[in-house]
């Protein structure tokens, strides 16, 4: 009975630090299938890849100048 009772909370413990890990496991998951994904895309299509990872640091980069602006302002 002690047995099931230890395996019990070992059990409970691991679950426990799974949901606390759980964000940080899955970002990394996402991260790198991000990452294959530009890779595959790099291969297959590269003129294409680059034009739209071109747009979308510019469209990031213009955002973080509005924001600075914008912050300059109401201070």
């Amino acid at each position: 009975m002690e047995f099931m009772l230890l395996w019990w909370d070992n059990l409970d413990d691991a679950l426990c630090a799974m949901r606390h890990l759980a964000p940080s496991i899955l970002g990394f998951i996402v991260a790198i299938a991000l990452f294959v994904a530009t890779a595959v895309a790099l291969v297959v299509s590269p003129q294409t890849t680059l034009t739209i990872l071109a747009v979308t640091g510019s469209v990031v980069l213009l955002d973080i100048v509005r924001r600075r602006r914008s912050r300059a302002n109401a201070a």
